[in-house]
């Protein structure tokens, strides 16, 4: 009789132990990504890149500062795997003001706007794969004037 209770015992902890590990939510993958902004092969500062999901690709947006060419997103963005479409604009020139003289050393010059074609028109893409390295580069344009 003992041996039953114990038996049916243990299949109930079995069971409710199934059944809490397959309610529980998955754990999304890490994903994260560095890498370079150029303009004229110079690295880029003052800028700000927006990572944006394209269609079959969930999660938010992102946007980092770019200084002396370099960006990091953080796996803290919360962004998943997909393919994402990429936004560099600058910084507006009130908020470029009041930075400290070593990133205010780097900038481009005053009213440097990114051509259109790399911000609102954007076509550049990226890849994000969770779980691994993301390291992109892009090369953009100022508008010519």
């Amino acid at each position: 009789m003992q041996s039953h209770i114990v038996q049916r015992a243990t299949a109930f902890g079995l069971t409710l132990l199934t059944v809490l590990v397959g309610c529980s939510s998955p754990t999304r993958p890490s994903v994260s990504a560095s890498g370079t902004v150029v303009v004229d092969g110079e690295p880029l500062s003052g800028a700000v890149i927006t990572l944006e999901p394209m269609r079959g690709t969930t999660g938010p947006n992102a946007s980092v500062p770019v200084f002396d060419g370099a960006f990091e997103i953080p796996a803290s963005a919360a962004l998943h795997g997909g393919t994402y479409r990429v936004h560099v604009a600058m910084i507006p020139a009130e908020i470029l003001a009041g930075l400290p003289d070593p990133q205010s050393k780097s900038l481009p010059p005053a009213g440097a706007v990114i051509d259109p074609a790399f911000d609102a028109d954007s076509n550049l893409t990226c890849q994000l794969i969770p779980d691994q390295t993301n390291t992109l580069t892009f090369a953009v344009k100022f508008l010519k004037r």
